[in-house]
């Protein structure tokens, strides 16, 4: 069963070991199998807060609407401290983006409207990625391939 009080259970890969990966995340449910996405995830790739997906039992999941963010996520080389953590929250919430870490911040987590524009969103998470050697990605821009997905050009809601 995919959901479980408040979250739902995607799809995020397959272990080197050949079992499934799985990433909770807060939803909303909206149909029987179909949930509105409250917290970008960090490791299942291709949506982000404020999506509409369907999911499968198997937690697979495909998009219905695009909730108009961009997901990226960092990892830093070690966790950064709580001051450094509050320099990109400040930045991306200059451009009404909400960055969140799990307590050990091994992984942080950005979810920003689009609107912002990619270049606003690269200078942020550029600039401050480079000052502790982080590595980023987008989390919903690329697919398995590398090529944008172009949701962007595609919802006129956004």
């Amino acid at each position: 069963m995919p959901a479980q009080d408040g979250h739902v259970r995607l799809f995020a890969g397959t272990a080197t070991s050949g079992e499934p990966v799985y990433e909770v995340v807060p939803a909303v449910r909206a149909g029987q199998t179909v949930y509105e996405i409250l917290g970008s995830p960090g490791l299942a790739t291709g949506c982000a807060a404020g999506d509409r997906v369907r999911v499968d039992a198997d937690g697979r999941f495909e998009i219905i609407t695009r909730g108009g963010n961009v997901c990226l996520v960092v990892y830093p080389p070690t966790p950064p401290d709580d001051d450094a953590v509050a320099v990109l929250r400040e930045a991306f919430g200059r451009l009404a983006g909400q960055v969140e870490a799990p307590v050990d911040k091994r992984f942080i987590v950005v979810t920003v409207p689009v609107s912002a524009g990619f270049p606003a969103i690269e200078a942020v998470v550029v600039e401050w990625t480079s000052r502790i050697g982080a590595e980023w990605y987008y989390g919903n821009v690329y697919d398995e391939d590398d090529r944008p997905i172009g949701w962007w050009e595609k919802d006129t809601r956004i």
